[in-house]
């Protein structure tokens, strides 16, 4: 039997609805989570539609959703049920372990995704973390997350945002999908993380980026209501559309669905770079996840940037890429601004992939950080919304994670100029990039 985990008081209670056309699927659902006396069932429904109107009238804290069932599925009831009801969670359910399903459950909003069939611990753990990862949104809406009360306005002006940081922004860019690129972005972050340095994590992928999925984080808002109000920034809207992982990072996400980026181009490359700007000044370090495309908008976060991670990975088509992209940056920005990381590397005795000594001799360049390839733990982090690096930080792959995080540090201390002055001084677009189509 489970048994209710820290970070929640004696006397909360979890309240759950459960949605599934099966009727022996609910009730086997029921039975587990009757014995335990910090979950209460508080209704069941048989089809989306039913779940979305259980949810309204009852609102609950998790939401176990199944995928497949009649009159509206879990995905469309997900999607109805996050403008609804934003307080609560939906975990998403499926006997199917394709990739394309977990990944359409989290763009809908869900926070979790559990496979059929389910055991007792795995239904009970996830519930409760879910419930404890949702706690920032629920505090959020009890305040009026869009009304600015008394205390929220205090903790926002004597807070981080209140006042200047170093303001250090590093790109991570790769040329080819599917390189790990978001990954290392996160890891990156959350490796940068201490007790007196903040840092930011930008989704700068306008169509379809990964960070809401890689986090678990669920929002309405995104970079687009801070495009809507590029003019006149204000502490209280940005502490209203940046979201706060359970690890403390601060995260702003790109828009949860295409038709967000309306038709008059209002996240253009200019508006993009002075939102960046206006928030890297809070912090730290603001580390942004960049799109694969080479156009105005990453020639415009290229030269604000102080330092630019470019990621590949030891394969003939990443490392030609790779190739292409360095003799732009080296020709725009000099060697020194890029830090070439070599991610998913194997065993050399393995032999899979190039050899790195091949690589660094045919590019001509050092390969200044090589991340293990990893497969299952960095899976796990993912299907759990935890970085790598928050837990094993002395194994691999979290250990080089964190000694690039390091090496990032260190290249950017005793910098005179932050990107912010650069820019003020005014550093123009680099033609180079602005050959393809814009963005």
């Amino acid at each position: 039997m489970g048994k209710p985990q820290g970070g929640m008081g004696k006397k909360d209670v979890i309240r759950v609805i459960l949605v599934d056309d099966i009727p022996e699927a609910r009730e086997g659902l029921r039975k587990l989570l009757a014995f335990e006396p910090d979950i209460e069932v508080v209704g069941s429904g048989s089809t989306g539609r039913e779940g979305l109107d259980l949810a309204i009238r009852t609102q609950p804290d998790i939401i176990l959703m199944d995928i497949n069932m009649p009159d509206m599925d879990g995905i469309n009831a997900t999607e109805q049920i996050s403008k609804a009801v934003p307080t609560a969670a939906v975990v998403m359910m499926s006997v199917h372990k394709d990739s394309a399903y977990l990944r359409r459950a989290m763009l809908a909003g869900a926070r979790d995704f559990l496979e059929k069939p389910i055991s007792g611990e795995e239904l009970y753990s996830t519930i409760r973390k879910v419930y404890q990862l949702n706690a920032n949104v629920r505090e959020q809406y009890r305040q009026g997350a869009t009304s600015a009360s008394p205390e929220r306005t205090k903790a926002t002006t004597s807070g981080a945002l209140g006042s200047k940081r170093a303001g250090h922004i590093i790109a991570v860019y790769s040329p080819q999908g599917g390189v790990g690129k978001t990954t290392l972005a996160t890891n990156v972050a959350a490796g940068l993380m201490r007790e007196d340095t903040r840092v930011l994590l930008i989704d700068c992928d306008l169509e379809f980026g990964d960070l809401a999925v890689f986090l678990y984080l669920q929002s309405n808002l995104s970079v687009v209501d801070l495009g809507k109000a590029v003019e006149e920034l204000d502490p209280d809207l940005i502490e209203n559309v940046l979201m706060t992982h359970a690890s403390g990072l601060r995260v702003l996400l790109g828009p949860a669905r295409l038709d967000d980026v309306d038709e008059t181009n209002l996240l253009t490359p200019e508006v993009f770079e002075q939102i960046v700007q206006h928030l890297a000044a809070n912090f730290d370090f603001t580390i942004l996840d960049m799109r694969v495309r080479l156009d105005r908008l990453a020639a415009r976060l290229f030269n604000l940037a102080d330092r630019i991670l470019l990621v590949g990975t030891p394969t003939l088509p990443t490392v030609k890429s790779c190739r292409q992209v360095l003799e732009v940056l080296d020709g725009e920005f000099g060697p020194e601004k890029t830090i070439f990381v070599m991610n998913r590397v194997t065993d050399p005795r393995e032999k899979i992939g190039l050899p790195l000594e091949d690589i660094e001799r045919s590019l001509k360049r050092q390969i200044e950080a090589r991340i293990p390839l990893d497969e299952k733990t960095m899976t796990s982090a993912v299907n759990q919304g935890v970085p790598v690096v928050a837990k094993g930080r002395g194994k691999s792959p979290a250990k080089e994670i964190i000694d690039l995080a390091e090496l990032v540090r260190r290249s950017v201390q005793g910098d005179e100029s932050t990107p912010m002055q650069s820019s003020a001084a005014g550093k123009q677009e680099r033609s180079r990039f602005g050959r393809r189509s814009g963005g």
